[in-house]
């Protein structure tokens, strides 16, 4: 994937670039309301868990002052833990993703390079992984 867009002109390396940030975005999302549902299946009852993934579902478009401001709705320490654990590289990087997710979806051309974006999407993964290791343990 690499050599195909390093090879395509700039108009084509934007769109793969735009494809990377709604697919990163996306799983960061997606992430944060599997592991915030799993907590609530292992801790309560499905029931539970189908409650916190609806509403987390709602919550979109999320950097981490969203999914700070869904956190503390479960326990006060887990951001802290999480900023702790994790490189504030990576909080930027989800930061940055839902930024320029923003952008594209109202059609602007954000300009960000496909090895910055790809960066982002690999510091957004350790991000998930820091993520889900202080919800749900090691």
């Amino acid at each position: 994937m690499d050599e195909l867009v390093d090879d395509a002109q700039p108009r084509i390396q934007n769109v793969y670039s735009s494809q990377v940030v709604l697919s990163a975005s996306g799983y960061v999302e997606a992430a944060v309301g599997v592991v915030l549902a799993e907590y609530g299946r292992t801790r309560g009852d499905i029931r539970i868990a189908r409650y916190i993934g609806k509403n987390v579902a709602r919550q979109n478009s999320l950097n981490c002052e969203k999914i700070e401001k869904v956190l503390r709705q479960f326990d006060k320490d887990w951001w802290p833990t999480i900023e702790a654990q994790t490189n504030a590289a990576n909080i930027a990087a989800v930061d940055s993703l839902k930024t320029l997710r923003d952008q594209i979806a109202h059609g602007k051309n954000n300009g960000t390079g496909y090895s910055t974006v790809k960066d982002y999407y690999w510091r957004a993964k350790v991000f998930v992984v820091d993520f889900k290791s202080v919800i749900l343990g090691p």
